[in-house]
């Protein structure tokens, strides 16, 4: 049995809540599915440290979704006490990680992801937290009043669904939304810590919810919000334009020992697509333009092909009246392919790969996130998804057409790289 340090454990929590999106089917099979694989990474992975689950796992599919499609949300809050931390202090902590984007579930791609031609006030917004709930956020383009933060609408909506569902009957906090959970959070009997994790869209959402939870002292049991608050993002699309960005670094100091171990910066694979969503402005580090040369120089057709599909998303962006500027990121170069991908599918399985089991293989968790994704694809009644329909739920190859798939896309599962290491086309 490997030792994990803090950071890996932490890590561990948010990319098995990140594997809820590799199967499909109706909810109450989905939370059957992420309720294994949660107690499996406790029992064989992370008891030893003292983590149990305190809250959750909560899976939720909107009204709208069908039932052949993935989840939109999963997230889970796991506690472990006096745990120490690199500098030699400890604390009781409290970890919500949360899963990442449901590359199966064309909703959460559209609304949530793709949900960056709108804005959403944060200040005003997550304000309605403090009441214990909220409504569904409204999105505008070009609003009126520049002087004040924004995040996206798909962020905001994510977080919405986060921060108000309760917890499934069953397990853990049945019956409560996690911002009540927060809000009852005391001292017992040591100081303790929350911190927000997440891959993917969790890599937007934790610190659009750290930020917000400072912001508007929604775990007010804590003794230093701004010290004892934290997020471990990692792979995050840009959740917020430049105020957004400034107002989360102005609360969120990044430090650590380095490496993947960051806190308050988001851990991404400069081979990733995903992190490079949603900045327009090419200064940034991480920024739309870059996915297309990501793999290597592409050659015609296809060359021209990518390049149409990421204008769509600048404009798509764009249309927002903000450019949308990234939390400061943590980089790690992950391997490049052996051969650069000359169509659709080549091209997707490798994005799969760099926004998989390189994170994996870079904390150094990819034996236990093997273990864990055979639990939860062998699931009862779970399927997994072929690559022609994951990508029409996926950002930039979401608009490729049906044409452009041949038969091998149908018996392909491109979350089968978590198994074996290597691209699967």
């Amino acid at each position: 049995m490997s030792t994990l340090n803090l950071f890996q454990q932490i890590h561990l929590q948010s990319l098995t809540a990140n594997l809820a999106g590799s199967i499909v089917g109706p909810e109450l099979v989905l939370q059957e599915a992420m309720n294994i694989a949660a107690k499996r990474m406790v029992k064989k992975h992370l008891s030893q440290y003292g983590w149990d689950i305190t809250w959750g796992p909560r899976v939720w599919k909107s009204e709208t979704s069908k039932w052949y499609e993935g989840l939109n949300n999963c997230w889970m809050v796991m506690k472990a006490p006096n745990v120490e931390y690199p500098d030699g202090t400890r604390f009781d902590t409290y970890v919500v990680a949360i899963a990442g984007t449901t590359v199966f579930s064309t909703e959460d791609w559209e609304f949530e992801d793709f949900g960056v031609d709108k804005v959403v006030d944060f200040n005003a917004y997550t304000k309605n937290f403090t009441t214990g709930s909220a409504d569904k956020p409204v999105g505008v383009q070009n609003p009126p009043f520049r002087d004040i933060p924004y995040g996206a609408w798909g962020t905001t909506l994510g977080a919405w669904a986060v921060a108000t569902h309760a917890s499934p009957s069953g397990n853990p906090g049945a019956g409560t939304n996690l911002l009540n959970y927060l809000a009852n959070l005391k001292k017992s009997p040591g100081e303790f810590r929350v911190i927000f994790t997440g891959h993917s869209l969790g890599g937007a959402l934790s610190p659009y919810l750290s930020l917000a939870t400072k912001a508007n002292n929604l775990v007010p049991g804590v003794a230093d919000i701004a010290g004892d608050i934290l997020a471990l993002p990692s792979a995050g699309a840009t959740p917020g334009e430049q105020l957004f960005s400034d107002a989360y670094s102005k609360l969120s100091k990044v430090s650590g020992p380095g490496g993947y171990q960051l806190w308050n910066a988001d851990f991404y694979n400069t081979l990733d697509i995903v992190p490079n969503a949603w900045s327009t402005d090419d200064t940034q580090d991480r920024n739309i333009d870059k996915i297309v040369s990501i793999y290597g120089p592409l050659q015609g057709k296809f060359l021209t092909q990518i390049q149409g599909l990421v204008q769509k998303a600048k404009d798509r962006a764009k249309s927002s009246g903000f450019t949308y500027i990234p939390i400061e990121g943590n980089p790690f170069n992950g391997t490049p392919p052996a051969k650069t991908p000359t169509n659709f599918l080549s091209f997707m399985s490798e994005a799969v790969l760099q926004h998989t089991k390189a994170y994996h293989n870079a904390v150094n968790v990819s034996d236990e996130l093997v273990d864990l994704y055979e639990a939860i694809i062998s699931a009862p009644e779970v399927k997994k998804k072929s690559a022609r329909i994951l990508a029409k739920e996926m950002p930039v190859l979401c608009n490729v057409d049906d044409s452009e798939w041949d038969d091998n896309s149908d018996d392909t599962y491109p979350f089968d790289c978590i198994r074996t290491g290597e691209r699967v086309a």
